[in-house]
């Protein structure tokens, strides 16, 4: 057995005995293992697969395009800098989830890879409305993430992610939630890092929410204070850090963003006083006032290594320092930032889908019917 087969081989043991769905693979390596549940495009798996199965992409050089979710499906991938043998990731340029049928659908470990536009749509385009609801997004690397408009979204929840690179025109933000009433309800936006990103010039905030949106425990990344926000509305924002982002809303000419009738509780702001400032909360945009208690404007999160910036660093390191603020001052007693609240982002220098083999060695030469002495070292996924 080939060294790539026995990884192929953990990669599908590592979940084939917590579910009972049926596992599909896509696999566009040379020499992919065949089967009749392995496929070369993600696309092909989604289109045999039933509700509820599970699709792991392998990973490849090649990317994996473009595909639509039409049913409720759980796509698994390797991870962002997935520190095993072959150094591979499970990219995919860019998912769409249709309304309704994508219902209940997860995304574990991948890394999208579009940028010019959002990877990731809520909803296609010319459809009739209809909602999307009880949809799960963890351990990816994305550049953003779009709503359509007749796409109203229930029970959303994105966590332990990074957003970064996301390559659109001035304005737009990396998370693109709508702020008209009946279009988000439940949304929860916990544990992630979030950067706004500069591009060419262009300085795009990081989010739009509203509709009481729970924004918790996330890190939003940038540099001299750009805004985290761009249209944030009666949403509950607590025990997040701003570091190098400010909590005020995206100004840009004549471009106001709104930003009111939010509770801020627990955060902390730190190298944001050039543009935005470091206020939390920000002044209101309109009535009914902001509102917050328990924040720590402008002070120092005594991380071990993050400086202010505009693009993610794998060797930012956000273990806390002795005596630092965040540490056990969240609202609900744990960490103010990513290692705190109900997904600490321990991970966050190397998301993984799936445990995985992190190295692997067999004998050079091996004989014809010869048994292969394998060793073999595997990681979890946290």
């Amino acid at each position: 057995m080939k060294p790539y087969q026995v990884l192929l081989a953990f990669f599908l043991l590592a979940t084939a005995n917590s579910f009972s769905q049926t596992i599909y693979v896509a696999d566009n390596n040379p020499n992919a293992p065949t089967g009749d549940h392995v496929f070369s495009t993600l696309q092909e798996c989604i289109d045999i697969a039933s509700d509820g199965d599970i699709i792991h992409v392998i990973p490849a050089n090649d990317n994996y395009g473009s595909v639509i979710i039409d049913k409720e499906l759980h796509i698994i991938g390797s991870g962002w800098i997935p520190d095993n043998q072959t150094g591979m990731k499970s990219r995919i340029y860019s998912i769409q989830f249709e309304s309704n049928n994508a219902n209940g659908s997860t995304l574990n470990g991948l890394v999208l890879t579009q940028t010019n536009d959002y990877p990731i749509y809520y909803g296609e385009l010319n459809a009739p409305l209809d909602t999307l609801k009880d949809i799960e997004i963890y351990n990816c690397k994305i550049p953003g993430i779009a709503q359509r408009d007749n796409c109203p979204i229930k029970n959303i929840i994105l966590r332990n992610n990074i957003f970064l690179g996301l390559y659109t025109t001035v304005g737009y933000p990396a998370i693109d939630f709508k702020t008209s009433a009946g279009m988000t309800e439940d949304l929860l936006i916990s544990n992630n890092i979030i950067c706004v990103n500069y591009a060419g010039g262009n300085v795009r905030a990081a989010l739009s929410a509203a509709n009481q949106t729970l924004i918790t425990n996330n890190l939003f990344y940038s540099n001299s204070g750009y805004y985290a926000f761009h249209d944030i509305i009666n949403c509950f924002i607590t025990n997040n850090v701003f570091f190098g982002a400010s909590a005020k809303s995206y100004s840009y000419g004549a471009t106001v963003g709104k930003n009111y009738a939010n509770v801020y509780s627990n955060n902390l702001s730190y190298e944001c006083t050039s543009y935005g400032g470091c206020d939390i909360p920000p002044v209101s945009t309109s009535t009914p006032a902001n509102t917050g208690s328990g924040n720590l404007p402008n002070t120092d999160p005594l991380y071990a290594t993050l400086t202010d910036g505009w693009f993610w660093s794998a060797d930012n390191s956000l273990d806390l320092l002795d005596f630092s603020p965040l540490t056990n001052g969240g609202t609900d007693g744990t960490d103010i930032g990513v290692t705190g609240g109900a997904y600490p982002f321990n991970n966050y220098e190397n998301l993984r889908g799936v445990p995985y083999v992190h190295q692997m060695s067999v004998p050079g030469l091996i004989m014809e019917n010869q048994d292969i002495q394998l060793e073999a070292e595997a990681r979890s996924n946290q």
